[in-house]
């Protein structure tokens, strides 16, 4: 992106044997070929291209090898035909030059911090730069075009990453990116937002499946039907964000749930989408035992406390009770009549 705007345009025109009578002579031109390549960058004059004033294309790659060089040649190839005039050549190495090619750099002796590789019948001249061209050249204030060189091979996404973040032509480069791509960092915050806003369901949804059981005993209704609404919310999100990553690249807010907590800094106010259930009132031990003892003896003629015991403590009663004699001792005390 940066590399079209019209304050970057001038650095590799000016700078690149052309001089600085072209500083605001050129403009950014369509780069893709009818046979589906696509150049990065293309600089053409804003009149006519001429010998004085020729093309110049700009490519930032990784690694340069031979591959690469065959690549190049064949988009001047392209600008040759259309333009009738050979263009200058820029690449920027971000990562690695092979052997192959740095065998055959020559020096540049008007731009030490580039070098030059022979470019016979395909491009006026073709310079490269890479991080250790510009090594011995980074003397603030950066020029230009190092500061240039010195920013793309660095490839760090905040300004405060970088040694020379006080230099005006390093600031200037990313302001301009940062305009550039704000809205693919709103379409980022905007899915941080909605990965928030899911995790944050889940996590609510979990803790109600956990209280259900501690709340519940041995009564799995609450708790099944929470886990049962959690992986029906999930298979919702599941199929919505397949459905629009075919469709974009960026997903919506999740309509589920309006709202998120969209940063540390903000309070949140996330209303979950997910069903609360009020638990049945708990009962107490006697009320319990009172109901077991009523419902055993409609069955058998005589109590079995023992019986009573075991089965209230699984079902998360009778806690306090030591055996089944204080538990009979306590219920005939408050309940004399049975």
């Amino acid at each position: 992106y940066i590399e079209k705007y019209k304050s970057v345009v001038s650095i590799p025109t000016k700078n690149n044997k052309i001089g600085r009578n072209a500083e605001d002579e050129y403009i950014s031109a369509s780069c893709e070929w009818i046979d589906g390549r696509h150049a990065d960058v293309l600089y053409i004059p804003k009149d006519s291209v001429t010998e004085a004033l020729p093309p110049v294309i700009v490519e930032i790659q990784n690694t340069v090898d031979k591959t690469f060089i065959r690549r190049i040649m064949k988009y001047c190839g392209h600008i040759i035909d259309k333009y009738h005039v050979e263009p200058i050549a820029l690449t920027i190495c971000v990562h690695e030059v092979r052997k192959s090619v740095s065998d055959l750099l020559l020096e540049t002796p008007e731009a030490h911090y580039l070098k030059r590789l022979p470019s016979d019948c395909w491009a006026r001249e073709h310079f490269l730069m890479s991080k250790a061209t510009i090594s011995d050249f980074l003397n603030t204030p950066l020029s230009e075009m190092v500061a240039l060189g010195y920013v793309l091979t660095n490839q760090e996404a905040s300004l405060l990453s970088l040694e020379h973040r006080d230099d005006p032509t390093v600031k200037m480069l990313y302001d301009i990116s940062r305009v550039a791509l704000e809205h693919e960092i709103r379409d980022e915050e905007r899915t941080v937002e909605v990965l928030l806003n899911v995790c944050k369901n889940n996590q609510d949804q979990y803790k109600r499946i956990i209280e259900a059981i501690e709340e519940d005993g041995n009564d799995s209704k609450r708790a099944r039907i929470y886990a049962n609404d959690g992986l029906i919310y999930n298979e919702t999100c599941i199929r919505k964000y397949t459905r629009q990553f075919s469709d974009s690249s960026m997903p919506e807010p999740l309509a589920l749930s309006p709202t998120v907590q969209a940063s540390r800094s903000s309070k949140p106010t996330h209303k979950s989408p997910l069903r609360i259930i009020d638990p049945d009132p708990r009962k107490t031990d006697m009320e319990w035992v009172k109901e077991f003892v009523e419902e055993y003896k409609t069955t058998k003629k005589r109590m079995n406390w023992k019986t009573c015991f075991d089965e209230g403590r699984n079902a998360g009663y009778l806690g306090t009770y030591s055996n089944p004699q204080s538990l009979k001792n306590t219920f005939n005390k408050l309940n004399p009549k049975h």
